[in-house]
């Protein structure tokens, strides 16, 4: 649930998944899980230029980063605003009747804000907040303790380890440090530089208060939240930074943004704060995900008529008819790609104002960014080596189910639906599978149609998997 180029996270649960799985058990010394894996899919998706592919890649191997990060307590930092025994004791006490005053000017075009009773207090209401506002097919967010985000649109590079204490970061993609390894952001701390988003999940959040409500603080309603404090501070250069306080139960978090002083980043803000929710409240109306991951149904052994039979390094399996196949490079031994008919997904180029951007890239680069990507069903399967089995289950993926194949010893199958504007569009689906008796690593990626005749169809094909020799 990241990093988040929105091309680069079609591919990230192959590459997430064989990294933990290359990392859980001893491969053979040769073995490089994640080499391997991101080779596959640059054979098999010809689809981004090096410089893009460049970002892809940093982004990828932070996707799954924001699941499941712990809280922790920051003694050290200084109070929040309205937590100190001073503050808390000016606050104004909330008026008895939240009523908005009447607009001063008289306008009646004006509309007068709308309050909302916060932290034992009452804040006028955000205005211009839309929810789920998303770039491309759906959310992706990420979650820090119980508290789900998204990362505004772009390419945006993750600061430091956010799994680690509590805290998350991220820069904007033209940040100087965005696309810096010297050195790397991956082993700074948010300490060490002023991120464009800074989140901590703290739990010293007893005395949090309200500010009074001319302030000029604001607030919006979070399903599950008791307090909810948007503070925005004085211009400072470019940016307008903004601090952002929620609260449920004693359980906080603290949100420190670094947005663009001007109508782009006020926006940004409002798209940010519309898009958080908390996961005890569940899923908001408006949450429409970009991925889900379904059970898989019963899978019954067999090939149906008019499939067609192949194999490839002892692996039978079948594709529908009309398919077609083509040899493709691979890590450890040739791999081979089978291509059906059905269009799964179209992925338009690169806009031609990011395009100017590349600098370091050729003509024939940008123009190849710059085009439409059309994808069709696919089975692409991956060779490996024989010898023992590289794979062990990965726990942290939600969608990894076992399955049972003739001459397997194991067979996990990861799938994935991919949505579009809240509906079904397609199925990507990973397996790893080892071939008992010191047998073979293979490793498929396969996509079907995310209607209900995909659905029949990857079940279908599950089905005719056969490693026997």
């Amino acid at each position: 649930m990241n990093v988040h180029d929105i091309h680069a996270k079609q591919d990230a649960a192959l590459l997430a998944g064989l990294r933990a799985a290359g990392s859980t058990i001893e491969p053979p010394r040769s073995l490089d899980p994640t080499a391997m894996a991101v080779r596959a899919v640059r054979t098999v998706r010809r689809r981004r230029v090096v410089v893009a592919a460049t970002a892809g890649v940093a982004a990828l191997v932070l996707t799954g980063a924001g699941i499941g990060a712990a809280g922790a307590i920051y003694a050290d930092r200084q109070p929040l605003p309205g937590t100190d025994r001073s503050t808390a004791e000016a606050t104004e006490a909330p008026s008895a009747d939240p009523t908005p005053d009447p607009s001063p000017s008289g306008d009646p075009e004006v509309a007068p804000p709308e309050y909302l009773k916060t932290g034992g207090g009452t804040l006028p209401v955000l205005p211009g907040v839309e929810r789920g506002v998303v770039d491309g097919a759906g959310s992706s967010p990420y979650i820090l303790g119980g508290l789900w985000y998204e990362v505004p649109p772009g390419g945006w590079t993750t600061v430091g380890d956010v799994n680690a204490g509590g805290v998350a970061g991220w820069l904007e993609p033209d940040h100087p440090l965005a696309m810096s390894f010297e050195p790397s952001t991956l082993d700074m701390s948010i300490d060490d530089l002023d991120a464009t988003i800074e989140l901590r999940n703290v739990t010293d959040v007893a005395g949090w208060t309200a500010p009074a409500r001319d302030s000029g603080a604001t607030t919006l309603d979070i399903e599950g939240a008791d307090l909810v404090v948007i503070e925005q501070h004085e211009r400072e250069g470019k940016v307008r930074p903004a601090t952002i306080r929620i609260r449920s139960g004693a359980e906080g978090w603290v949100i420190e943004t670094r947005f663009a002083a001007n109508a782009d980043g006020d926006k940004t803000l409002r798209d940010f704060v519309g898009n958080l929710w908390l996961k005890d409240a569940g899923e908001p109306d408006w949450y429409k995900p970009a991925y889900e991951y379904p059970t898989l149904d019963a899978i019954e052994q067999g090939v149906p008529a008019g499939w067609h039979r192949t194999e490839h390094n002892d692996l039978k399996f079948a594709v529908p008819k009309g398919w077609t196949s083509q040899a493709t490079e691979g890590q450890f031994s040739p791999g081979v790609e089978w291509t059906g008919t059905t269009v799964t997904h179209a992925e338009p180029g690169v806009d031609m104002e990011t395009l100017e951007g590349w600098v370091d890239a050729s003509e024939e680069e940008k123009a190849e960014a710059a085009r439409e990507t059309v994808s069709h069903e696919r089975v692409y399967v991956q060779g490996g080596k024989p010898g023992g089995n590289w794979w062990a289950q990965t726990m942290t993926a939600p969608q990894s189910q076992l399955i049972d194949v003739p001459g397997a010893d194991y067979a996990e199958v990861q799938p994935t639906l991919h949505n579009k504007d809240g509906e079904p569009d397609y199925y990507t689906v990973n397996i790893y599978i080892h071939q008992e008796d010191q047998g073979e690593n293979l490793f498929l990626v396969i996509d079907f149609d995310g209607g209900e005749q995909g659905w029949q169809d990857l079940h279908t094909f599950l089905g005719t998997l056969d490693f026997r020799r």
